[in-house]
């Protein structure tokens, strides 16, 4: 990274035709170049329409990029603990002023 690398994450959803809410999203994590990025979500869009196709349905999770060109899965974010919040212990609570 400190020679100027790239390093994202890509988070792809489809919509069907006519559906007013978005798709559930996958995130695919640490996409290491511009070109990768391209690769990752049109495999990702690929899988995605697949699934729905065939009558299943997306899990909203983590996926991770192999350079072959594909996805695999990573872990699940169904619910805040997938996301492993947790709390910083030293920072004290602090309310903000009203402005006037």
């Amino acid at each position: 990274m400190d020679q100027g690398s790239l390093r994202c994450d890509a988070n792809v959803s489809l919509r069907p035709i006519g559906q007013a809410e978005f798709g559930t999203r996958t995130e695919t994590k640490n996409v290491n170049s511009l070109k990768s990025v391209e690769v990752a979500v049109r495999y990702e869009m690929r899988r995605q329409a697949a699934v729905l196709t065939d009558g299943g349905t997306i899990r909203q999770e983590t996926r991770h990029f192999d350079e072959a060109g594909f996805t695999s899965p990573g872990r699940d974010k169904e619910t805040a603990e997938d996301y492993r919040y947790f709390p910083e212990p030293d920072l004290e609570p602090v309310a903000p002023a009203r402005k006037r």
